[in-house]
């Protein structure tokens, strides 16, 4: 096997300690120490060429408990800038985010049903064009474009490989046309995969390690984060519920199978759904906050889709419960939905299906992360990238591999507890 390098040594430091202080910030150098495992004269080394290049800056001083106070680090917000594509269809959200996760920048699409793929993926591209000419001074920092995207993907070639909603999208080679296009690294993952994230790093705490994500878009979608591990299958299509079949001889889905989750929850589903109710041609476009609305103004046909579509939903989650075993599942929706019938539906029908021998106590929570936001995921999906992380060779005899809480990737450590890289 290859042996490391003191350069590839290096480089996996500096992401470890990059990665720490994008987590936890503010953060001191104890606390970087004790989540990374480096020694004191190791972290001062990158910290000082992290200082250098302006990547991180002093925050101030922690409140001293006997001594002299630590010196908080923070990211340096102007230094990197990300682009983020949340591509739901028929909606594509935009956003340029600094270092600091704050997003400077906003684009939002919105497509019409029967918009063909050519010209989806047209006016994705102007519309970047017009947000990277509008922060023209700033290019020259952009670190990437990420993109969570709904339907199948293989992550590993940046690949779209079918979206069922949107006429001729087969096999898109988006992470290829977007570098050829922009110049810039392209990273592609599963749309609710990358909100997961994001509302991981921004919402919850350090030990909510283990939860089930739901998206409610125009599809179903699902994230699975096991000890602050993200479960992304394969090629990156794991939580690919929108198209789990709940009766075979149920409406059909579009995806050509009948009884899908999404045939009943999702807001394509409840669009055509509600035509056919009323015999409406209406060609507007109702989202999750709209079909909430006219339920509360007593729309009766929005009252009936939106029961429907809270107990299949129920029913899905509770047969992930059965086969995750989750501490917490987490619903997301452009609308609050705690408290309306909608989520009382919902609830009890998973409890009506619940294995009581289980004994599993589930907390189930709304998710916080706003629709202004979803882009957002995508921009933090970059900044994991910015420092790449090494190939290391890790054949190490006696040693002990533990989950790093800070990202996806395992380290390994010997005996004397520092990283063997």
């Amino acid at each position: 096997m290859k042996k490391n390098t003191t350069k590839v040594i290096k480089e996996a430091n500096k992401y470890l300690v990059m990665q720490c202080i994008q987590a936890f910030e503010p953060v001191t150098l104890e606390k970087i120490a004790e989540k990374t495992l480096l020694s004191r004269p190791t972290i001062l080394e990158i910290i000082n060429s992290f200082k250098e290049e302006g990547i991180v800056v002093n925050g101030g001083f922690r409140e001293s408990t006997g001594g002299r106070p630590p010196q908080l680090l923070c990211i340096n917000g102007d230094s990197a800038y990300a682009i983020g594509i949340d591509f739901e269809f028929p909606t594509i959200r935009i956003a340029l985010a600094n270092a600091k996760r704050e997003i400077v920048g906003r684009r939002k699409i919105l497509f019409k049903i029967d918009t063909q793929a050519k010209e989806v993926l047209a006016r994705m591209l102007r519309e970047l064009e017009h947000l990277l000419e509008e922060f023209s001074s700033v290019r020259p920092r952009i670190v990437g474009i990420g993109v969570g995207i709904c339907g199948t993907i293989r992550k590993t070639e940046g690949r779209s490989l079918h979206i069922t909603r949107i006429r001729g999208w087969e096999h898109v080679e988006l992470q290829r046309i977007l570098q050829e296009k922009f110049h810039l690294p392209v990273y592609v993952n599963n749309d609710v995969h990358l909100l997961a994230l994001v509302e991981k790093k921004k919402y919850m705490r350090e030990d909510n390690s283990d939860f089930v994500y739901i998206g409610i878009r125009s599809g179903i979608g699902s994230a699975y984060m096991y000890q602050n591990k993200l479960m992304d299958g394969v090629q990156g299509n794991a939580g690919y519920i929108g198209h789990t079949v709940l009766n075979a001889e149920g409406p059909m889905c579009v995806c050509g199978n009948r009884g899908c989750l999404d045939a009943y929850a999702g807001e394509l589903a409840l669009n055509r759904r509600y035509q056919e109710l009323t015999n409406s041609e209406n060609e507007s476009y109702y989202t999750m906050r709209d079909f909430m609305k006219l339920s509360r103004n007593g729309d009766a046909v929005s009252q009936k889709i939106l029961k429907d579509a809270a107990f299949y939903l129920g029913i899905t989650i509770s047969n992930l419960i059965k086969i995750l075993e989750p501490k917490m599942v987490l619903i997301a929706s452009c609308e609050p939905l705690k408290g309306t019938t909608y989520w009382n539906i919902m609830e009890e029908t998973i409890k009506k299906y619940h294995i009581n021998e289980m004994e599993t106590k589930l907390e189930l929570r709304e998710a916080q992360l706003l629709e202004d936001d979803y882009a957002l995921g995508a921009c933090c999906y970059v900044f994991e990238y910015l420092f790449e992380t090494p190939r290391l060779s890790l054949a190490i005899l006696c040693c002990t591999t533990i989950e790093c809480t800070l990202c996806e990737h395992s380290i390994v450590m010997n005996e004397k507890r520092k990283a063997v890289l």
